[in-house]
């Protein structure tokens, strides 16, 4: 019999914020391919950021809440490849989603071997990440600390953060049109950060946390 991954048996389950529909494919489909100019040119400037934190690739790449992948699919696959950097040969590519019919859309890429798992349990060992991903992934989770914890633990290199900066997030939906009777909030998004929320979140788990701005978004870099 197979033992569980180191920390496992310490690890809190989080599951989905209440009311949050189990089953939303479609979801990352929608935003990716807006046709909205003004929403394009932000996404392609904080995926251009993103990919710049990221910076060298090698080993072994963890994506926490990959969604349909197609975040990871700009940072390390299709995007880094037409921007002239492709992926290397050693990089091993391991992604995992709470959601199984996301879980399911984001498996058809190519390189990444993908698990249904829980933000707050990863089923990955102690220090066996070069490089963790977990992009647009906190603001959704009920309770954060448990998938922080766990971030930490299986990250060896770097662990790469990236949430909606707030207000300036609600703000920019409120100027399209978007939730607005919900003072431009997102019904999936449960917590909120600006600079200062973020870097307390990180700091208590990881040794170094430096946090960057791609507005509307925040970029953390972590190390151990």
């Amino acid at each position: 019999m197979s033992q569980p991954p180191a920390g496992a048996l310490t690890a809190t389950p989080i599951g989905l914020a209440p009311g949050v529909a189990r089953e939303a494919a479609g979801q990352d489909a929608a935003k990716y391919g807006s046709s909205n100019p003004v929403v394009k040119k932000l996404l392609d400037r904080w995926t251009a950021i993103l990919r710049r934190e990221i910076g060298e690739v090698h080993g072994t790449v963890i994506d926490v809440g990959s969604g349909e992948g197609l975040c990871l699919d700009r940072l390390l696959l299709a995007g880094a490849t037409s921007a002239g950097r492709p992926l290397p040969d050693d990089v091993r590519l391991a992604g995992v989603e709470y959601r199984a019919d996301k879980a399911s859309v984001a498996g058809r890429l190519p390189r990444l071997d993908m698990t249904i798992g829980d933000a707050g349990m990863l089923p990955f060992p102690d220090r066996s990440a070069d490089l963790v991903l977990c992009t647009e992934v906190l603001e959704h989770l009920p309770t954060v600390a448990p998938a922080v914890a766990e971030l930490a633990r299986i990250t060896a290199g770097r662990c790469v953060v990236s949430v909606p900066w707030e207000p300036w997030f609600r703000l920019g939906n409120l100027g399209r049109g978007k939730n607005i009777g919900r003072f431009g909030n997102d019904p999936e998004h449960v917590q909120w950060f600006n600079r200062s929320r973020l870097r307390r979140t990180l700091a208590p788990y990881f040794g170094e946390v430096r946090v960057v701005s791609a507005f509307p978004w925040l970029v953390a870099v972590a190390r151990p």
